[in-house]
């Protein structure tokens, strides 16, 4: 494989599996050290070891990402180890289901907490890491088509991913005057546990089987088919290579059709 980030440092949150595990593995095949961060300590010492195993190079670090002194403790832990982190990818999210007239305020803020504090907080580090050493890179925040439109049955995330969408439009703007570039992947329906556990929710509510609530979704895809987290990895890996450098501000559906605004 091309090796397009050879000595570069990468911080991924939330790799410890799903979308953020596969773009920690794309990046690290492409010659990365990847920073793998997670809540999980335990699940991101796993994908660091697999990347390791598989010859490329990783470390593990228990991130909280709704604390900014924590971002901060483990950028300057990354960089001690494996040097300036010059890309970075906001994979950490979660996501619970309820009708509109019943979502918790306690989910809400913690929803938004997560999905959009966890993400502007930790381009803010990293950005201003890159800003003190003038250097360039590039960062990527992993929305979802679930911003672009209604979600009743996920206010709150819909909610954080739109506004994932717009702190990376008011980040591209803010630094691009220092050679950092900022976008979005919108993913849509994705072979991840968050997808099975939405499901389940969804299923229960209209009193159907998960796997039927899950195959009607899929319906109204047109490439037919569940997207893998490798599918949301390879978009993210071009826009943070020299292959996007002339792209930012951007929110790009990687959704095989489901959306298209």
């Amino acid at each position: 494989m091309e090796q397009r980030f050879e000595g570069r440092t990468a911080l991924v949150t939330g790799a410890g599996g799903g979308i953020g595990a596969a773009v920690a593995r794309r990046l690290a095949a492409e010659g990365a050290h990847v920073a793998i961060t997670d809540i999980s300590s335990e699940a991101a010492e796993r994908a660091a070891a697999d990347i390791r195993q598989s010859g490329g190079k990783a470390s593990a670090h228990r991130l909280d990402v709704t604390s900014p002194d924590d971002i901060a403790r483990v950028v300057a832990a990354v960089e001690a180890e494996a040097g300036l982190v010059t890309m970075a990818v906001t994979a950490a999210g979660i996501i619970k289901t309820y009708p509109f007239l019943d979502l918790p305020i306690e989910d809400w803020n913690r929803t938004l907490s997560v999905n959009l504090g966890g993400t502007y907080f930790v381009f803010q580090a990293v950005a201003r890491r890159m800003v003190e050493e003038n250097r360039g890179g590039s960062m990527v925040g992993i929305a979802s088509v679930a911003g672009r439109g209604a979600q009743p049955q996920a206010v709150d995330y819909g909610a954080s991913k739109a506004g994932v969408i717009s702190v990376v439009r008011s980040a591209a703007v803010a630094l691009a005057p220092h050679h950092i570039t900022v976008n979005a992947v919108c993913p849509g329906i994705v072979d991840t546990n968050m997808t099975r556990a939405i499901h389940d929710d969804r299923a229960r509510i209209a009193g159907i089987s998960a796997e039927e609530s899950l195959a009607k979704k899929l319906s109204t895809v047109p490439i037919g088919r569940l997207q893998t987290p490798d599918d949301v990895a390879n978009v993210a890996a071009f826009l943070l290579s020299p292959d996007g450098n002339y792209v930012t501000g951007q929110s790009i559906n990687a959704c095989g059709g489901l959306e298209f605004d």
